[in-house]
């Protein structure tokens, strides 16, 4: 039996966050000399409808498709304003599918390089609340997922070089525990497709280096040294296979969040490792993946195995 594999997938809904979803993952398939893949979804409402009322399926299918349509007219207008940042149009594909759009995405993960979506701006009670399709699928996903914040910067310009999409550098969020090897080799495969430099940043929580002793312990250097030596052995090992990629490490003081937010700017690509869970369990418990997926200005790739 045949399994159909795709490039790069980005799911949108007409709204600005999938359109700057879309432009990113564009400038993303370009990276990869890949395909891009636009998904639209729609669900046909369970309640007594009348064709007439836009309520039926052809009505829903027919809306759908027209974001579909107005996203290839968008992505012709950015390959003219912004060469070498779409794919051309042989390459480009809409899908319009039934279903909801974070089950869809979520199963098309398990067959992509990589799956795209959007963050919507939202209130933090509504993010817990309602949650949203990027949250679903960035907890949910069988593969790689970037979720793209909204960027103001590139809402308000029409200077090409502010529109969403290029990576400046990659940012490796690494522990040592069993996501690591999964975050470095994605964070190294972004960065060698950007052309961009990479760093690997450990945080050392508060809670190892807490207490009266804290300063002048040199148990506390020395882990801090065990850990900078752990990690240029880690990264070396990684170079051997992605050796055009420059690389550097940095270990900080503080929570991950704390550590990583005010070193983030908006071309920068953060890559975290992520384990399948739901979207609720992971807004409750503040898991770092989804901490950072709502809470920097950057892509953030999650690295599902």
């Amino acid at each position: 039996m045949s399994t159909m594999r795709y490039g790069v997938v980005v799911g949108i809904d007409g709204s600005p966050a999938g359109e700057q979803a879309m432009e990113w993952a564009a400038a993303e398939a370009v990276r990869r000399r890949t395909g891009l893949t636009v998904l639209t979804a729609y669900e046909v409402t369970t309640v007594p409808y009348v064709d007439g009322y836009g309520l039926g399926p052809a009505a829903r299918r027919a809306e759908a498709q027209d974001v579909g349509d107005k996203a290839l007219d968008h992505l012709a207008d950015a390959r003219r304003q912004r060469p070498g940042l779409v794919p051309d149009a042989a390459d480009v594909d809409v899908e319009v599918v039934e279903g909801a759009a974070a089950g869809v995405l979520v199963e098309r993960s398990a067959a992509a390089e990589l799956v795209v979506v959007g963050r919507r701006g939202l209130h933090a009670v509504d993010r817990l609340v309602l949650g949203s399709v990027s949250a679903a699928v960035s907890a949910m996903a069988r593969g790689a997922v970037a979720v793209v914040p909204i960027d103001p910067v590139a809402q308000r310009s029409a200077c090409p070089a502010d529109a969403v999409g290029p990576v400046w550098r990659v940012v490796a969020a690494v522990d040592f525990d069993d996501h690591l090897g999964r975050v470095l080799d994605l964070a190294f495969d972004e960065a060698r497709h950007a052309a961009a430099p990479l760093v690997a940043i450990h945080a050392l929580a508060q809670s190892f280096v807490a207490g009266p002793y804290a300063a002048a312990g040199a148990w506390v250097h020395q882990y801090e040294d065990e850990a900078i030596a752990s990690l240029h052995e880690e990264m070396r090992r990684w170079a051997e296979k992605y050796p055009t990629v420059q690389w550097s490490v940095e270990v900080a003081h503080g929570t991950t969040i704390d550590v990583l937010t005010p070193r983030l700017g908006r071309h920068d690509l953060i890559v975290v490792g992520g384990r399948r869970h739901t979207p609720i369990t992971g807004r409750i418990l503040r898991s770092v993946a989804d901490r950072l997926t709502r809470d920097v200005s950057c892509p953030v790739i999650v690295a599902h195995g």
